[in-house]
């Protein structure tokens, strides 16, 4: 294997591949991305105001960290990346093949040096990260990243509170890294928001389900939550068809299990054992931010219209304006839980007997004859809604 080309700069590492402390660390402050909002209205700022701020500083410092190294390199995805299409063609299974790849990057401390790595990986991806030979070689990997990264809080960008979580300086660093995870949440992000044809969002869906493991495990849980049965079933079918090939190509068991890794079979060819798995992976935590920025703003709105109804009038006084703080936001969160309960066993309830049922207050955001779907089509307030901003 020749060695992979330097980037436009040295890389740092020291976080990362130092001590699992700094692994568990930088998890953290990937979690801390829910802050960002918090931090925002406590400086008295409203949100459409700060976000276009937010979202500068956190490019630039992915811009930054792309350019000098700092707080880079924290995977080799980057620089394997170019060489899985080359493994495919030659005729070699790449869930099978283990490649040695060589890089040199500049590790800033303990101490600093410059070191020439050379890890053997395995393919570990779903099989259309094959394909992702990004021109520029690790730099344009990382390049290539970030502007997912960006494209993804363009997409959300009308519904605040979420462009402010996934625009945190965090989240723009991981990318930068040039994590793979980005190009499966973009897709999945059109799929939720359809900017587009309803077709348009069913093949980035099914795209992004060849890209990363998380798609279809997520996209599943999603359709179970919805109670969607036939997307179930394709959601699996869909997968099973793009690891066919593979597995055809055999041997079977090890494709599987390469392919779905977090299993923590030891005879796995690229198992880790779990948790520890969640601990050194730093992209993992990707996933919890971008499903907790898309979809808590969405069932809040609907747990304040459901406690309206007549079903849910002993709740109506937990989710009152004047009470909040924390024993208030759990009083909420379990209204929302049996709330969503209620749904998810009698979803047309609100048809019982022919009519629409007595309402105990107000609701907003839902039919005068049935509940709004708690984990329906994402859709952010309309321009002329009223700003969720302080």
């Amino acid at each position: 294997m020749h060695p992979v080309p330097l980037g436009l700069g040295s890389a740092f590492v020291g976080f990362v591949t130092a001590k699992n402390s700094f692994s568990i660390l930088l998890d953290l402050l990937a979690l801390a991305s829910f802050l960002v909002p918090w931090l925002v209205r406590r400086s008295r700022v409203a949100y459409a105001r700060a976000l276009p701020y937010v979202a500068a500083f956190s490019l630039a410092l992915g811009v930054f960290s792309i350019g000098t190294g700092i707080f880079n390199n924290g995977t080799d995805e980057p620089y394997a990346a170019a060489y899985w299409l080359g493994v495919l063609l030659s005729g070699h299974n790449p869930y099978i093949y283990h490649l040695t790849i060589t890089y040199t990057q500049y590790q800033l401390f303990p101490p600093p040096e410059f070191r020439t790595l050379s890890p053997t990986t395995t393919f570990v991806y779903m099989p259309l990260a094959a394909f992702l030979d990004i021109p520029g070689g690790g730099t344009g990997f990382k390049a290539f990243s970030l502007l997912l990264w960006a494209g993804t809080l363009y997409l959300v960008r009308r519904e605040r509170w979420t462009a402010l979580v996934w625009g945190s300086p965090v989240i723009a660093l991981m990318a930068a890294n040039g994590f793979n995870d980005t190009v499966a949440i973009l897709l999945l992000t059109v799929a939720l928001v359809r900017p587009g044809p309803f077709a348009t969002s069913k093949a980035a869906e099914y795209v992004a389900f060849g890209m990363k493991q998380f798609a279809p495990y997520l996209m599943g849980v999603y359709y179970f939550a919805r109670r969607q049965w036939l997307n179930i079933g394709a959601t699996l079918g869909v997968t099973f068809l793009l690891l066919l090939p593979f597995i055809l190509w055999g041997p079977a068991f090890d494709v599987l299990c390469t392919a779905f890794v977090v299993v923590p079979f030891h005879s796995c060819p690229a198992s880790y054992p779990l948790p520890m798995a969640a601990v050194v992976h730093w992209n993992y935590y990707f996933w919890p931010v971008w499903l907790g920025a898309l979809f808590l703003p969405r069932l809040s709105r609907w747990v304040r219209s459901e406690v309206g109804r007549s079903h849910y009038a002993w709740a109506t006084r937990w989710v009152a304006p004047g009470r909040p703080g924390l024993w208030g936001h759990i009083r909420l969160t379990v209204a929302y839980v049996l709330a969503y309960l209620h749904w998810w066993v009698r979803p047309r309830y609100a048809l019982a007997g022919g009519g629409a049922p007595e309402r105990a207050g107000p609701s907003r955001g839902s039919s005068p004859t049935e509940p709004e779907d708690p984990f329906g089509d994402w859709a952010p307030p309309s321009p002329t809604a009223p700003s969720p901003a302080p």
